[in-house]
């Protein structure tokens, strides 16, 4: 066993950017004992291998018997897997890609890969057209997918492409519970052929290697592929756990898919690194629908110690509290990313719950994440906290050439621009490349915010289209696409709505050929049917007469926002103030809010003061579950 420099048992207090920037006193490498992340994550296997790394749990019973994999066990299979894929011809810049819901095989397959070439998980809800165009940009060896499995299509979806794959392109496939086993390509078997006490070969790693390709949104219907390397993750190795106070007796749940970066590090490779316990709540994590309402028991029972989700997730925990469960082995604070998070969520949830929830900012790009709010320090509500250390966090003024301009001043809205160690050195297909990166290295992140006098980010809106809703990335060229395909859908343009469950849901404007008959509801079922995911599926498809046009000839997706905005906030209105009232929405730019919403309202000679007071109180209330800023205009 190897000698590892010992797991701190102690993260010094951030309170204020000052804390910060102490961390920064010394150079970055005094921190970093290796660039190399297989051995952090070797570390973490190392630190107590009889200690459980993983309860495996398939319905988020807490009265269910877990499977429970200890930290040996864990590098045992990971080295079985990562000897396979050797033997199976995975080198150093190939990937071994792996369509799988939250099971054992999913680390073993994670970290194998790692060891060996470059880590790829893939969403297992994707069209198989997607995924195909996936496991071919990726530069696939190996493929791990599940076996006919009831309840999930992946294998069929395999099954769909299979003649289609790249050749040498070897599928390997997991057997789940209640699913069918394949012998001749069953993934434990092969696995179990191989020695799991040590590698059968040597890799000289750099910090500039590549380690893993996770996917993000894309600008057609497939998602892009970012590059992350041992650079990358090592650095986030250190930086999460000081930010976040990350030690080994914490205990987490697996919440997010690790098809997305949450999951593929913060549950995959930081929580494997710091030795912590995981409790999988299921196959599909958060989605499960157990999950929730069996929270506060699995908190009990598995001692979670800190938690943390999307803010729709809060939201309904908040909405459903302990019923005398004892979870005083939770934390003072949780975590809150993926989705802008309204301020009365995070409020109340710290009112009911007991626990303050510390919004975050990051990316894919980044790695995860680039900015939280201080664990020791106050939150501010609505702001996504503090930069990391060793990392530059900017807004700022494009100019016409794609270049910074100039930074913006304290509460001046802008670009974010991010810098640092953690953030990604490019797409895998080159020619997305183009735009993405300044001269000087910044990542253009597309998303609008503005800095305040101690250092806080407070995202303002997204210059680009990206539709998230709970959490969860749609991009909306997959859905426009789909609609594109129908023969009466001359143009079309997906957008975001605003709503207070899930944060944004995806809607879809088109334009139809002269002559069209198809109606709103056909086109939305249409949609459904062809969209790459589920959850791209429009929630409502709006026929125009003309699809208003930027001056390149492009859908003016702004404008369009804007109608859908006015949209939902006109049924919002129309709730609290009544049919009897005389109103009118109109949603547009401000330039420290990125998006205001104006309601005027016709005003009575039956209203008096009081009356106009009680209104206005109840429209402040319909808008706490809202990001946005609105105004009452009484005329």
């Amino acid at each position: 066993m190897h000698s590892w420099p010992p797991l701190p048992t102690s993260h010094p207090p951030i309170h204020t950017l000052a804390d910060i920037e102490a961390l920064e006193q010394p150079p970055l490498e005094s921190h970093i004992f290796s660039w190399n992340v297989n051995d952090w994550i070797r570390r973490g296997w190392d630190r107590d291998p009889q200690k459980v790394a993983i309860h495996f749990l398939q319905n988020a019973d807490p009265e269910e018997t877990p499977e429970s994999v200890t930290y040996g066990e864990l590098r045992h299979r990971s080295n079985q897997a990562a000897n396979l894929f050797y033997e199976s011809g995975v080198r150093a810049r190939d990937a071994v890609l792996f369509v799988l819901p939250t099971v054992p095989q999913l680390y073993y397959a994670q970290f194998g890969a790692i060891a060996t070439g470059v880590a790829c998980s893939v969403n297992w809800m994707l069209m198989p057209a997607q995924i195909l165009d996936l496991v071919r940009n990726a530069g696939t060896k190996v493929l791990v997918v599940p076996g006919p499995t009831p309840g999930y299509n992946i294998w069929e979806n395999i099954q769909s492409i299979r003649a289609q794959l790249p050749a040498g392109v070897r599928v390997m496939t997991v057997q789940m519970a209640g699913g069918a086993k394949i012998a001749e390509s069953d993934f434990d078997d092969l696995c179990a052929a191989q020695p799991g006490e040590r590698l059968l070969f040597e890799r000289d790693i750099g910090p500039d290697d590549l380690a893993g390709y996770v996917h993000s949104g894309g600008t057609t219907g497939s998602p892009k592929l970012v590059k992350l390397t041992h650079r990358n993750f090592s650095f986030k190795c250190w930086s999460n756990a000081v930010v976040s106070g990350l030690l080994s007796g914490d205990s987490l749940f697996i919440a997010n898919p690790h098809f997305h970066i949450a999951g593929f590090f913060g549950r995959g490779i930081l929580s494997t690194a710091w030795g912590v316990t995981l409790v999988s709540p299921g196959p599909q994590g958060a989605r499960g629908q157990n999950f929730i309402t069996n929270h506060w028991k699995l908190v009990e029972k598995y001692r979670i110690t800190h938690f943390g989700g999307v803010p729709t997730m809060l939201a309904m925990l908040a909405k459903n509290p302990p019923r005398g469960e004892d979870i005083s082995s939770l934390g003072p604070h949780g975590t809150a990313g993926s989705a802008a998070m309204p301020v009365e969520i995070a409020k109340e949830f710290e009112r009911v719950i007991g626990i303050r929830t510390l919004l975050t900012y990051g990316a894919t790009e980044y790695t995860q994440n680039v900015c939280t709010a201080p664990r020791d320090g106050e939150p501010r509500y609505g702001s996504v906290g503090l930069r990391f250390p060793y990392t530059s966090v900017k807004t700022v003024v494009i100019g016409g050439d794609g270049e910074i301009e100039r930074e913006c001043s304290s509460g001046e809205a802008g670009v974010v621009a991010v810098k640092g160690p953690g953030v990604t050195p490019g797409y895998v297909n080159a020619g997305q490349n183009m735009g993405v990166f300044t001269r000087d290295g910044y990542f253009k992140s597309g998303d609008l915010g503005r800095f305040d006098a101690e250092g806080y980010l407070w995202i303002t809106g997204r210059a680009k289209d990206l539709i998230i809703r709970s959490g969860h990335n749609i991009e909306p060229g997959g859905i426009e696409n789909a609609l594109l395909k129908h023969p009466e859908v001359l143009l079309c343009a997906a957008v975001s709505r605003p709503d207070a469950y899930a944060g944004e849901l995806p809607i879809a404007y088109v334009q139809l050929v002269k002559g069209a008959k198809a109606t709103a509801a056909e086109l939305a079922a249409f949609a459904a049917q062809h969209v790459p995911e589920r959850p791209a599926a429009p929630k409502e498809v709006i026929i125009l007469e003309a699809m208003p046009l930027t001056d390149v000839e492009k859908p003016d997706k702004p404008k369009l926002r804007y109608d859908a905005a006015e949209r939902a906030f006109t049924e919002v209105f129309a709730a609290v103030l009544g049919a009897g009232k005389r109103f009118s929405v109109r949603a547009g730019a401000d330039p420290s809010q990125a998006t205001v919403i104006t309601v005027s309202i016709a005003g009575d000679t039956a209203d008096d003061t009081a009356t106009r007071a009680e209104l206005e109180r109840s429209i402040a209330d319909s808008m706490k579950s809202y990001t946005v800023r609105h105004v009452i205009h009484w005329t």
